[in-house]
């Protein structure tokens, strides 16, 4: 059967992105003047830098790798203002990605849930959506999650990925075979070493990511700072907030031994995860699966959860919706915290991250929450796919025992009809 190219979906996303796009530039007044707008322009102050020959050195907010002086030094190519440019290459961007999605349900004949799901979901996030430059690199990961099943060709997209922005490293996970693994993981390996090798080799300062994150704190809008955040809504904590490292992060009693929790955690969910790939079998949909998992982890357990984190996931959701995988409650609760992030940022913004009014605070409350959520029942719903099916043997009396491998089950499976009497009963089966 033939299936159609899902052009409905076109038409709303222009009139989203449009609307999107001049709530960005103030066309459309919605207040906030210069939230949407700061991080494209320190993006141009970086363009400067490193149009003059250098990376950023000495500068706290400059924590990414090597490739992520590309998307920054595009918008040079365009002729408006760099702003200006800026939109129209993040918009182009998602315009890619949202056809990506299409060609991918199309090809597969899956579920246009996941389009609708790209095209309305992430115009949930409000003008932040093209003002920052995660579009890119989340692009860059729908690519391969998508584009091609070729081991080499996946881990070189995943290795050009991770050296924009470290986190598609993420969707080595649901590569199940260790032929396939390897070959993706020495292909990304390659990438980032020869672009890391050039950029150093080129530019000063190249690989000053590496060190850049050791002294951040404790972000407000993390999972493990609601606590905090809550009790000094309710009056029970009296810590506060300061902008550091490019974020607000929170100062007071407990809050070093909650950053090393956090520290902490992000290990401690990897292991969990490499338990799961040894004990796993295999399905067609492991991959994207594992995929949305490993980022729900990777967010909700570090100690910086910025709005902008919403942009990966709703990449991952739009693909397990289009192909149908037991993630979608997973996905939906994904959809509902994109909802209240673009509540949160920058409409209650001040309440949670300078005063610590309560309004606010519950919203930020509340949307961690259903992250918290979404990253368990995706977890369970991915050891639950994967998991090993009970297996039959033959015993010595004629019955089944479950205690064969895989191959044996199924050749026990094909040879049932030969092993029955002559009226056709086979033999009895017993399921331990």
């Amino acid at each position: 059967m033939r299936h159609r190219f899902p052009w409905q979906v076109l038409p709303v996303w222009v009139i989203t992105r449009l609307v999107l796009f001049l709530a960005a530039t103030q066309v459309i007044p919605v207040g906030h003047e210069g939230s949407f707008e700061g991080d494209v322009r320190l993006y141009g102050n970086w363009s400067q830098i490193l149009l003059g020959g250098e990376f950023p050195a000495g500068d706290d907010k400059w924590q990414y790798p090597p490739y992520a002086a590309l998307p920054m030094l595009a918008p040079h190519l365009l002729p408006w203002s760099y702003r200006i440019d800026f939109y129209v290459l993040a918009l182009v961007c998602d315009l890619a990605i949202l056809l990506l999605l299409c060609r991918f349900t199309v090809k597969t004949g899956g579920s246009r849930t996941g389009v609708w799901a790209w095209t309305v979901g992430a115009a949930l996030l409000g003008p932040l959506l093209i003002s920052r430059y995660d579009l890119m690199v989340t692009l860059v990961a729908v690519l391969a999650l998508t584009a091609s099943t070729d081991p080499a060709v996946r881990g070189a997209l995943i290795g050009f990925g991770l050296a924009i922005k470290v986190w598609p490293v993420a969707l080595l996970t649901g590569l199940r075979r260790w032929r396939e693994l390897l070959t993706s993981t020495a292909s990304a390996v390659v990438v980032v070493a020869l672009g890391c090798g050039v950029a150093t080799l080129v530019l000063p300062h190249a690989l000053d990511f590496l060190t850049a994150q050791q002294d951040r704190g404790l972000q407000i809008e993390s999972l493990t700072a609601t606590p905090f955040a809550l009790g000094r809504a309710l009056g029970w904590w009296d810590g506060f907030t300061t902008y550091q490292h490019g974020a607000m992060e929170l100062v007071g009693p407990g809050v070093e031994t909650a950053t090393l929790v956090s520290v902490a955690a992000t290990p401690a969910a990897l292991v969990l995860l490499a338990v799961w790939w040894f004990r796993a079998a295999p399905t067609d949909d492991t991959y994207y699966d594992a995929a949305l998992t490993t980022i729900l982890f990777l967010v909700v357990t570090s100690r910086v959860l910025s709005p902008q984190y919403l942009i990966w996931l709703l990449g991952a959701v739009a693909v397990v919706l289009v192909v149908r995988t037991r993630q979608r409650p997973a996905a939906w609760l994904v959809l509902v915290a994109t909802l209240l992030t673009g509540i949160m940022y920058p409409w209650v913004e001040e309440d949670y991250s300078w005063s610590g009014r309560l309004p606010g605070t519950l919203v930020l409350v509340a949307r961690n929450l259903v992250f918290l959520a979404a990253a368990v029942v995706s977890f369970v719903q991915l050891w639950r796919s994967t998991r090993r099916p009970a297996r039959v043997t033959l015993d010595p009396r004629g019955s089944h025992d479950s205690r064969g491998s895989d191959a044996e089950n199924a050749d026990a499976g094909e040879g049932l009809d030969d092993l029955g009497d002559g009226a056709g009963r086979g033999p009895r089966m017993r399921v331990t």
